[in-house]
């Protein structure tokens, strides 16, 4: 077994070069802004004092130069670093989107999925934004800090103690912040989750919203969910307002302190010149703005914890369904599937949810699969293609457990019409790729002929490049259905699941699908998930499930003479006139 990492530091690692090539020049530009100053010192105590214009030529010129050099250097201390961060956040967001992409049904159960979004989105930028900084500021702040703390005392000590009090005290009200901060955007982040779940739901459902008249009720909600996130923002961003007032106050006030005593030093002591004078301010306002970038990166990284913390949570989940390192293949020709005494429960201490099930589908074979609502019939499916594990017993293909058959062999034995009509946006050949990237137009307009959906693709303007919307909605119900069908035909995969893949199609254009089906892919598997009779009426098997117990397995004629819960079935629908 891999033994796990979940430091974020190797995304950065491939670029730590890079990132220390960024840090060099961003400590060559800071360097070269001090010496300036110095500069600026021999100009006013030498230069102009002694009206001496060859040193100021020459110390400008020097400084002239110098500014160019720091420009260009400056320039690579951002180039370098920014870098370094971006290529972080792709490696780790292409590593969360696949680690998100490999989760079961269970994994996927602890995230919801605006939570997901925020974490591969805002945490993660967040985090790229953080670096950053800190591979700047964090560096150059520190060396303007120090630099600047010795310069100062260097210059005159006698003023070298305002500058201490100064930093001892901001010292303290940084201190404070980053204490305070951790937990503000923990909670700021939750906060951010609930109003994208919010958005995402709404969005999702704006024609039940609509058709229900429910705007007013859902921008009450929206404004609930935004007040908190304002106040929450509010909260945790009022701690660095506190920082600014804090910082100018600071300096108002050191530099009174420093104008007042050197004023003393240079009149009645004459230890000072106007010149160190100028430099030492120079240096206070460094210190302090130094001061000021340190409390802001460490406020990000405050926050960046509470990000990072997000992301190694989901970076850490167990993937529970996993291929085997000794994967057995199976021969895709012949399959015989087989359900052996299995039993599924989602959760240790929950109710079963499937109960000691036993079957066998040969090759060829038509089951289909019906019971009421909450049954248990999607669950069995998702046992076959392994989106979650039995609890007990055992699901086999030619004798061999799912389970020992690496999961990209299994799932391509299988295509799969989901009980969500779910299309991707792009167009219906994208679509229809889903199912073989390699498919000819031949193979599109065999399966979307099968599915009965090819005569409403002829007549559209682009025919197979025809555009299809975010989330299919260019599309009837019935028309998503037949496409998600033609989608499944186009793999040529042994098994065919229908996952009550029909319910909107009335029963003439349902017969016609089932028929082409038949007709067109004899040899393939079919397991029909429906709660209608008429969806599994000609089946070879019927299954009949109950609270997740098979409770009659037969044709539809032997069930109606020994199956009570099939009668009953058949017996409503047909009140219902819904079995034709």
């Amino acid at each position: 077994m891999k033994k796990k990492n979940n430091s974020l530091y190797k995304y950065l690692k491939p670029d730590i070069k890079i990132a220390i090539l960024g840090v060099s020049f961003v400590i060559g530009s800071a360097l070269i802004e001090l010496y300036q100053i110095q500069l600026m010192s021999e100009i006013i105590d030498v230069g102009i004092q002694q009206s001496n214009l060859e040193v100021i030529l020459r110390v400008g010129g020097k400084m002239i130069g110098l500014a160019l050099l720091g420009a260009g250097i400056g320039m690579l201390g951002l180039i370098y670093p920014s870098k370094a961060s971006n290529n972080f956040a792709l490696r780790l967001r292409e590593d969360l989107y696949d680690k998100i992409q490999t989760f079961s049904i269970k994994n996927k159960s602890r995230f919801s999925t605006a939570t997901l979004v925020t974490r591969l989105t805002n945490d993660v930028n967040f985090l790229q934004r953080t670096l950053m900084m800190s591979l700047r500021m964090l560096v150059r702040a520190p060396v303007f800090l120090l630099s600047t703390v010795v310069l100062t005392y260097m210059t005159s000590p006698q003023l070298s103690w305002v500058m201490l009090v100064a930093v001892f005290v901001l010292s303290l009200i940084l201190f404070y912040v980053v204490q305070q901060g951790f937990p503000r955007f923990t909670v700021l982040q939750t906060k951010v989750d609930a109003l994208n779940k919010k958005i995402q739901e709404s969005l999702i459902n704006i024609r039940v919203i609509k058709s229900f008249v429910r705007e007013d009720y859902e921008d009450d909600n929206f404004e609930t969910e935004n007040q908190d996130l304002y106040e929450a923002s509010v909260r945790a961003n009022i701690l660095m307002a506190l920082m600014s007032p804090a910082l100018m106050a600071a300096i108002n006030f050191s530099s009174i302190l420093v104008m007042y005593i050197s004023s003393h030093l240079i009149v009645n002591v004459g230890m000072l010149q106007v010149g160190d004078l100028l430099v030492f301010i120079n240096y206070l306002r460094f210190t302090m703005f130094s001061m000021m970038m340190i409390t802001h990166v460490l406020m990000m990284l405050s926050r960046s914890r509470a990000s990072s913390e997000r992301i190694k949570a989901v970076l850490a989940v167990d993937i529970d369904i996993e291929s085997l390192d000794e994967s057995i293949e199976v021969n895709h020709d012949d399959l015989t599937i087989k359900f052996n005494d299995v039993s599924f429960k989602y959760y240790e201490d929950a109710e079963a949810v499937l109960k000691n099930l036993n079957f066998t589908v040969n090759q060829g074979d038509r089951l289909g699969i019906i019971g009421s609502t909450g049954s248990g019939k999607t669950s069995l499916i998702n046992l076959l293609v392994r989106l979650v594990d039995v609890s007990s017993g055992s699901v086999t293909i030619n004798d061999v457990d799912v389970r020992d058959i690496d999961l990209k062999e299994l799932r391509d034995l299988f295509g799969f019409v989901p009980q969500n009509n779910v299309l991707f946006s792009g167009t219906i050949r994208d679509n229809l790729y889903f199912g073989n990237r390699d498919a000819s137009d031949d193979t599109l307009v065999k399966a979307s002929s099968n599915a009965d959906i090819y005569e409403h693709i002829r007549k559209l303007p682009k025919r197979f490049d025809d555009p299809v919307q975010q989330g299919g909605t260019n599309f009837s119900g019935g028309q998503k259905q037949r496409l998600t069908i033609a989608r499944a035909l186009v793999k040529e995969a042994p098994v065919l699941v229908l996952d009550d893949s029909t319910s909107a199609l009335d029963a003439a254009t349902e017969m016609r699908v089932k028929e082409n089906i038949d007709k067109s892919y004899p040899t393939m598997t079919i397991i029909s998930i429906a709660q209608k009779i008429s969806s599994v009426i000609d089946s070879d098997q019927i299954l009949v499930l109950d609270k997740g117990e098979i409770v009659g397995q037969g044709t539809h004629t032997e069930l109606m003479k020994t199956c009570n819960v099939y009668q009953e079935i058949y017996d409503s629908q047909m009140s219902k006139g819904g079995l034709e």
